[in-house]
């Protein structure tokens, strides 16, 4: 990197902490203060940077333009997939990644566990809001509004005996899921399939899509299913700072 650019940078990282003066940037610069001048011009010209109505510089729009088209050409499912990977490895157990599309929560990934069967669920598919731990994690966080139009126009199919199918239990169990941060399917879509679920948040915090679990048991064992919380919440992290969400 060149003087100039590294220069610039700094700048620009100078100015994200607080509006500076002239002066104050020569001085953190260490450059005289036309020097400084100099440099601000072409960030000024390009819009980078702008000077408010108090002589002081602050960043400019452009970077929140050019900043947005970085985050609309970032890929989920491949910056997510090593994630989902080692996931899948680590526990032997299926891996699903999940976001909503046009009003339906889809699996965008799938990472097929070395010890798990072959299960209903495919890459593309739309995912039944009521029973699966990733659309259960989404529905949660979405804003009320949101959440009810797509409550509203679904149909409570049941599936298995312990399937949710009342509409008002329902919402009660996403409250839950809201409190706790995580969601669980306890055979309530496939019989001996449960699955445990996070939510993904990207940079400015709204949720971007869901990583979920899938272990195969004959038995209904929440604290089993409980146990592999940890790893599925660190691999929701692990994205979701890829994402540039900050950590917390």
């Amino acid at each position: 990197m060149s003087k100039t650019v590294a220069k610039a940078v700094h700048v620009l990282e100078s100015l994200a902490g607080e509006p500076k003066t002239i002066a104050e940037l020569a001085r953190e610069l260490e450059v005289h203060g036309s020097t400084a001048l100099r440099m601000l011009q072409p960030l000024v010209a390009g819009g980078l940077i702008a000077r408010g109505p108090d002589g002081r510089y602050r960043l400019g729009l452009r970077l929140v333009e050019l900043g947005q088209q970085v985050l609309d050409e970032m890929d989920l499912r491949a910056v997510a997939r090593p994630h989902l990977i080692s996931l899948a490895e680590a526990t032997r157990s299926t891996v699903h990644l999940a976001q909503l599309v046009d009003d339906q929560i889809v699996y965008v990934d799938k990472i097929e566990g070395a010890a798990s069967i072959r299960t209903w669920s495919r890459i593309g598919r739309a995912v039944p809001l009521h029973t699966a731990a990733a659309s259960k994690v989404i529905l949660a966080a979405l804003p009320v509004e949101h959440r009810e139009r797509l409550l509203s126009a679904h149909s409570f199919t049941r599936y298995t005996e312990r399937t949710i199918t009342d509409e008002a239990e329902f919402r009660d169990h996403l409250a839950a899921v809201a409190r706790l941060g995580y969601a669980t399917d306890q055979a309530e879509f496939e019989p001996l399939v449960h699955c445990i679920g996070v939510g993904i948040p990207d940079v400015t915090g709204q949720l971007a899509a869901a990583v979920s679990l899938t272990t195969v048991r004959a038995d209904a064992d929440l604290a089993a299913l409980e146990q592999l919380l940890g790893r599925v919440r660190d691999t929701a992290t692990a994205i979701a700072a890829a994402l540039g969400h900050p950590p917390r």
